[in-house]
């Protein structure tokens, strides 16, 4: 049973990188509250997953392999945090900076440390940025690391073939993988603070050139309190959102929408309907 919970929170199986049994904290999963109906969304697939235990409060196509847009952009901030030191710089080649938006607006040319880029990246959705990130080290060796990445989690329904989350045969994952992704991702100090903050402003290393950034999660400034995660648009992908809010008692809850007609007020009802009947 603990290696279940441990395994959706983004743990390859076994689990060799925690510690002894003996220091490890066991948290009762939240229970629900009374005979609610669980909520109905027109997304093509859904999860909603207490952050803490990593229980799945609900789901919906939850296995089924779909193309998730930017949301591929956690794995990137991850394949980059690993592999790059924050304060390397990049050079900004032409093809980043000619990358559609989203885009940080960087330039031909610019110096920027890889701190900045990550920080474009993920609150700015910036293709620009994730294509600097990669080009660093060669796009295709950088997707292989991706790859490479989500296989050591278990992530086995999870495959990319580019660094943006554009679509192309073989970008692919499942509400189920991104919730264990996620799990992962927000043991990062850095990343589980850049996704929770909706507005920066980011400089050229020489300072000369500025880049104002604005979150594209449009949850907050809601009822909600918001502490992230990643949003994803493409013509195949449709709306996805992977939204984080955290209750009253600090508890945290995650909401993930693929394909959805509208992916903020979806993941909102989501995320309300399990703040609300749930007790931790």
């Amino acid at each position: 049973m603990l290696n279940a919970v441990f395994s959706l929170l983004g743990f390859s199986q076994p689990i060799a990188t925690l510690p002894p049994a003996s220091v490890l904290e066991i948290v009762a999963p939240p229970q629900l509250r009374g005979e609610e109906l669980a909520p109905v969304v027109k997304a093509e697939a859904a999860l909603v997953m207490d952050v803490k235990t990593g229980s799945i409060l609900f789901e919906k196509n939850a296995q089924t392999q779909l193309p998730i847009a930017s949301l591929t952009k956690l794995v990137t901030a991850l394949v980059a945090k690993e592999n790059y030191q924050l304060n390397d710089v990049v050079v900004v080649s032409e093809n980043a900076d000619k990358q559609p938006p989203a885009e940080a607006h960087l330039l031909t040319g610019e110096e920027i440390t890889v701190e900045n880029l990550l920080k474009a990246l993920l609150i700015n959705s910036a293709n620009d940025a994730a294509t600097a990130l990669a080009e660093k080290m060669g796009e295709e060796e950088f997707v292989v690391k991706m790859n490479d990445k989500v296989s050591k989690l278990g992530l086995l329904n999870t495959h990319f073939s580019n660094a943006v989350g554009y679509d192309e045969e073989g970008n692919y994952s499942t509400a189920y993988d991104l919730a264990r992704l996620a799990g992962y991702f927000l043991r990062d100090d850095l990343l589980r603070e850049i996704v929770a903050t909706q507005n920066a402003t980011v400089a050229s290393v020489n300072g000369g050139i500025r880049h104002q950034l604005s979150s594209t999660n449009k949850l907050y400034g809601t009822y909600l309190t918001m502490r992230g995660l990643k949003t994803g648009t493409t013509d195949e992908a449709g709306e996805c959102f992977a939204g984080i809010a955290e209750g009253e008692n600090g508890q945290q809850v995650l909401a993930i929408v693929l394909n959805s007609p509208s992916r903020m007020q979806e993941d909102k009802a989501l995320l309300t309907w399990a703040l609300t009947n749930f007790r931790w």
